[in-house]
């Protein structure tokens, strides 16, 4: 998951050219925006339902984990700033990941931290 400034073309472009392979397959709804794909190299087919309400039918699996994210912000944060959202997104990635082996977590998280990480200011953390 990743923050976006915009929803258009050039944004969506960067944010696929950052994570998907050129040449691969895309699905998505019929959002005017993903245009640019095609002629980024991608092969895009975009669906459109007609009736917004049915998108879930179409991508499910992202439904739910935005769904997800959604309810996890609310219930544990109760909201977020802007400057913060990535930083959030990265966490429930993790988190969503590793869902399957829920223990120990936090104690692994740390391990990583420790093993993989030179330390930080709290500066560095917030990139202010």
């Amino acid at each position: 998951m990743q923050v976006v400034e915009r929803v258009d073309g050039l944004c969506l472009g960067e944010a696929a050219a950052s994570a998907v392979a050129p040449g691969a397959f895309i699905l998505t709804d019929g959002l005017r925006a993903y245009g640019r794909l095609n002629k980024l190299g991608y092969h895009h087919a975009p669906v459109v339902q007609g009736d917004p309400k049915r998108a879930a039918e179409l991508l499910p699996w992202v439904h739910v984990v935005i769904g997800n994210f959604k309810r996890w912000i609310l219930d544990v944060f109760h909201g977020v700033s802007p400057k913060h959202l990535q930083s959030y997104l990265d966490e429930f990635c993790y988190r969503l990941n590793r869902r399957r082996v829920r223990t120990d977590l936090f104690r692994r998280v740390l391990n990583r931290c420790l093993l993989y990480t030179e330390p930080v200011t709290y500066a560095q953390l917030t990139a202010s």
